[in-house]
């Protein structure tokens, strides 16, 4: 019986770790060779998958967050004839199809609660050791200097160094959130705080000053997940401590918030910022038109302030969305991402457990730590495809049973119509 017992339990374990592994791998070619043809076939394979199971996901949609962001996308296709170069307009969209197929695939795919944590996972470790990788690529090649040189050290291994220190944030919070989960698998244990160690060594050491400031201050929310006012108490006491330890030695931990050059006007944004609202007022209601093609263009030919750099965007999230879709998009995306943000909130409050706060807890944060960074910057690359996704994941969790009794109830109709083909 022992010997039976003992077998079963490899052949679980074995099924387990061949499951994450390919999981892993499956990560690594979505997030870090997001350009190649392979990870394009994944993605659409997945859309086509989804595009014969739809009823799985249907549900998902119809909570009051899930028609909101519908509404969005239905802005967005009508207000592209509107643009000031609906061409431009055209052709960032059609970039942006990919993401958007993933999108409607996440719900089918990942169905319930267990497969969304299943995937954040997965991700997570992917860009962890995509991450470490890098760390080790660029101590062979910096030496003494990594901490100075490694924020412009090229080439970048995701797109940009304020990329994957955004990547890295999002994925220390999905580690965060399976330790606190209690797992008492020494395994998964020590694997999530190593991955949550090299994401945070790679924040540190990448300097992207941005990221940095949208991960302390997302991090401090991080005690609110927690159930009873004792462990929100102890939590808002530790991040007080470690408040006052990061104000004291910020310039320590990173030197380039002492640079007087870069730090002054946030490195001329306050330039492009002061312009692009300027420009905002000539086409209040409808703006300019999607895309950063189109920015470029009207931005370069309205006479902007000299700058030495070259603003491909206005480099603010909300700012954005009022130069591309004016006034109306801009209440339509506040009126979706607040819908969304309540939502989570009282999925979360009503929750009584640490466990069943866990999972919309963390998608929150990730949520939150991306639109801090949109503050300051616009989320662009991995970090807006993150954004664009975290809503299915958010979705999902906070459909709960619903989600998976209506997997379950599309299962059992389909089992029934092939017993009466097969008749």
């Amino acid at each position: 019986m022992m010997v039976q017992l003992t077998r079963l339990y490899r052949n679980l374990s074995a099924k387990r770790w061949a499951c994450f592994t390919a999981g892993v791998a499956m990560g690594v070619l979505i997030w870090t060779f997001s350009s190649s043809a392979l990870q394009d076939a994944v993605v659409f394979g997945a859309f086509l998958y989804a595009l014969f199971h739809a009823e799985r996901g249907k549900t998902v949609w119809e909570q009051p967050a899930g028609i909101a962001f519908v509404v969005l996308l239905i802005h967005h296709m009508a207000s592209l004839p509107f643009s000031v170069s609906p061409e431009m307009s055209v052709h960032d969209t059609e970039r942006l199809f990919e993401v958007l197929a993933g999108a409607f695939a996440i719900p089918v795919v990942f169905n319930d609660k267990e497969k969304i944590q299943k995937a954040l996972l997965y991700s997570a470790a992917a860009i962890a050791l995509t991450l470490g990788y890098d760390l080790i690529r660029m101590s062979y090649h910096l030496g003494a200097d990594i901490l100075s040189k490694a924020h412009v050290f090229q080439p970048f291994i995701l797109n940009h160094s304020n990329v994957a220190s955004m990547m890295a944030g999002l994925s220390f919070f999905v580690f965060l959130g399976f330790l606190w989960r209690g797992e008492k698998n020494f395994r998964t244990v020590a694997g999530c705080s190593a991955g949550g160690m090299v994401c945070l060594a790679y924040l540190i050491i990448a300097a992207s000053r941005g990221p940095q400031i949208a991960f302390a201050l997302a991090f401090a929310w991080a005690g609110f997940i927690l159930p009873g006012w004792r462990r929100k108490l102890i939590w808002a006491t530790v991040i007080i401590a470690l408040g006052v330890f990061l104000f004291i030695s910020y310039q320590h931990i990173n030197p380039r918030f002492a640079e007087k050059r870069t730090m002054t006007g946030f490195s001329e944004r306050d330039k492009v910022w002061t312009h692009t609202w300027q420009m905002t007022k000539a086409r209040p209601w409808f703006g300019y038109g999607y895309g950063k093609s189109n920015f470029e263009m009207n931005y370069y030919a309205s006479h902007p302030p000299r700058a030495n750099y070259h603003f491909p965007h206005c480099h603010q999230y909300w700012l954005k969305l009022l130069f591309e879709y004016g006034w109306t998009g801009f209440c339509l995306y506040a009126a979706a991402w607040l819908i969304l943000a309540i939502s989570l909130l009282r999925r979360i409050f009503a929750a009584p457990t640490l466990d069943e706060r866990l999972l919309p807890g963390v998608i929150a944060l990730m949520l939150l730590f991306i639109h801090l960074y949109g503050l300051g910057d616009y989320p662009d690359n991995l970090v807006q495809t993150a954004q664009i996704w975290l809503i299915p994941a958010a979705l999902v969790a906070m459909a709960g049973q619903k989600s998976e009794a209506s997997s379950q109830e599309f299962t059992n109709h389909a089992r029934r119509d092939s017993r009466i083909h097969c008749r």
